[in-house]
C-alpha cells in the first residue's frame, strides 16, 4: 500500500528531470537550450616571463612558439571544441606567418570564426597581444551596437573583453578575463570586474543564465572579492564535481617544465576556469592540453628537454545553458 502511494510522486519527479513533464506549468526542455556546446579555455603564453633555468630570453622567438603551436594544434584536433577561448594570443606586426590566428586557422581551427581584441602591444618584439575566441558551428558570432567599449584593462597586466555569441537564436555572453598576475591585489579587482559586467549585462539586455566567464580567474571561497563576484552573478565553476582529487583540477603543475621555469614563486593551482550560471547543466569538464613531447627542437637553448604546449593547461567543458526566465 505504501509503495502504491509513493510511486506517483517518484514517477513525476523522474519525468520532470528526464522528459520535461509538465509540472506547475514548467517544462525542463523549454527552460534549457535544445543543444549543448563545448568550450575550451587556453592561455597561449606570450613568452614575456623570463625563464629561471637560463639567461637566454625567449621573448619574440617564433621558432619555439611555432613548435608549441604544433603541439596545441595536435591536441585541438582531438578535443574539437565548439568554442576556444584564448588569452595571450600573439601576432607580429608586418609578418602574417608569425600569427597564432593564421597558424591555427590553417590547422585544427580551419573554418572557425574569430573575434579578437587587441589588449597590448610590445614595442621590443613588434608583437600584438589579443584576447580572442574561435567559434565553430553550431555556435555563431553575433554583434551588437549597444556597447561601444569592447575591452577593459585590469591593473597593469590584466584584461577583460567580451564576445557576443548565438546558439539556436539564443544569445550567449562570453567574458574573457585574464586577471592580474599579482595575487595580492586580485581580490580587489573582482569588484571592478563585477561593476563593469553588471553594466554590460544591462546594456546588452542579457540575463545571468546566458553568461559564460572564461580565463585566468584565481581565487577561492576565502577570498572576499572572488566569493562576492561569484555570488553576484550566481556563478559556479564547471570543474565542481568532476575532480576526484584536488590535483585532478590543477591547470598549473610542477610536472610542466614551462611552468616551473616561469613560476616566480607561484604554486600549482586551478586558476584557468570556465564559470557558468549555477543552473547551467555541465555534462563534462576536464583538464586538457596537458600532453607533452619527450623532445623539443627549439626549447634546448632555454634549458628545456621536453616540450609543453603552454605554461598552463587548458580547461574543457560541455555546457547546456538555461534560457532567460520569462519576465
Amino acid at each position: 500500500m505504501q509503495r502504491a502511494q509513493l510511486f506517483p510522486l517518484a514517477f513525476l519527479s523522474l519525468c520532470l528531470w528526464v522528459n520535461g513533464c509538465a509540472l506547475f506549468g514548467i517544462r525542463t526542455s523549454e527552460r534549457y537550450d535544445d543543444r549543448s556546446f563545448s568550450i575550451l579555455n587556453l592561455n597561449l603564453f606570450n613568452q614575456r616571463i623570463p625563464s629561471t633555468i637560463t639567461n637566454k630570453n625567449w621573448r619574440g622567438d617564433w621558432l619555439f612558439r611555432r613548435e608549441r603551436l604544433e603541439l596545441i594544434d595536435e591536441q585541438l584536433r582531438i578535443s574539437r571544441p565548439d568554442i576556444v577561448v584564448f588569452q595571450e594570443l600573439l601576432t607580429r606586426r608586418g609578418s602574417p606567418s608569425e600569427s597564432d590566428i593564421n597558424i591555427l586557422n590553417f590547422g585544427a581551427l580551419e573554418g572557425y570564426e574569430w573575434d579578437a581584441e587587441m589588449v597590448a602591444f610590445y614595442k621590443d618584439t613588434q608583437e600584438m597581444q589579443y584576447n580572442a575566441a574561435a567559434v565553430g558551428l553550431p555556435v555563431k558570432l553575433s554583434s551588437s551596437d549597444k556597447v561601444e567599449k569592447k575591452h577593459w584593462p585590469i591593473g597593469i597586466d590584466g584584461f577583460m573583453n567580451y564576445s557576443l555569441l548565438e546558439l539556436d537564436q539564443q544569445p550567449i555572453l562570453l567574458i574573457n578575463i585574464s586577471m592580474p598576475i599579482s595575487a595580492q591585489k586580485v581580490d580587489h579587482w573582482y569588484k571592478f570586474v563585477s561593476t563593469e559586467l553588471q553594466n554590460l549585462l544591462k546594456e546588452l539586455g542579457i540575463c545571468k543564465q546566458r553568461l559564460v566567464v572564461s580565463g585566468y580567474l584565481p581565487g577561492g571561497v576565502v577570498w572576499p572579492g572572488f566569493a562576492e563576484f561569484t555570488e553576484t552573478f550566481e556563478l559556479k565553476d564547471t570543474a565542481t564535481g568532476f575532480c576526484e582529487a584536488a590535483s585532478d583540477c590543477l591547470t598549473s603543475s610542477n610536472q610542466n617544465d614551462l611552468f616551473m621555469a616561469t613560476a616566480q614563486g607561484q604554486s600549482p593551482s586551478h586558476s584557468e576556469r570556465i564559470m557558468v550560471h549555477r543552473d547551467a547543466l555541465v555534462s563534462f569538464s576536464n583538464v586538457v592540453m596537458n600532453k607533452m613531447k619527450d623532445k623539443t627542437v627549439y626549447g634546448g637553448p632555454y634549458g628545456l628537454q621536453r616540450l609543453w604546449a603552454s605554461r598552463v593547461y587548458g580547461w574543457l567543458a560541455d555546457l547546456r545553458l538555461q534560457r532567460c526566465p520569462a519576465s
